[in-house]
């Protein structure tokens, strides 16, 4: 009974992080609204913070770009040059990073080359149809 207790409380204390860290994000977008000054310094710590996921990494930096671009393209050049994040997320910021700042964009990212837009694939010829196959006995 202890174990499940204690097990318990560990996965309750994850998700409080969890909720914490989704809090934090969410009361720094409403303040952005409300404060721009304000809640572009608390989304860039969130930008800055290795605490949270990549993911709300990216989508503080996204935000940010609503309020201080100039902030956003900072927050942005860092993420496309951190090993840290995965290459999607860093391509995004990338692409996110051109919208924002052109200039920016355009200088070289060491260790980084964004993804080529990927155009339409060519048609392929239809396959002939193969015959089927006995099952095969497993002993």
């Amino acid at each position: 009974m202890l174990h499940s207790l204690r097990y318990r409380h560990v996965c309750s204390v994850s998700f409080m992080y969890e909720d914490e860290d989704d809090d934090r994000f969410e009361a720094a977008a409403r303040l952005a609204e409300v404060d721009p000054a304000q809640g572009a310094a608390a989304l860039r710590s969130i930008v800055d913070d290795e605490a949270f996921d990549p993911d709300t990494r990216f989508e503080a930096a996204a935000r940010l770009a609503e309020v201080d671009e100039a902030q956003a393209a900072e927050a942005l050049r860092s993420i496309v040059a951190d090993d840290a994040f995965d290459p999607d997320i860093r391509s995004e910021a990338a692409a996110r990073l051109a919208e924002v700042d052109p200039a920016q964009a355009a200088a070289p990212f060491p260790g980084f080359a964004p993804r080529a837009p990927r155009g339409p694939r060519a048609p392929q010829a239809p396959r002939a149809p193969q015959a089927p196959q006995a099952p095969q006995a497993r002993w």
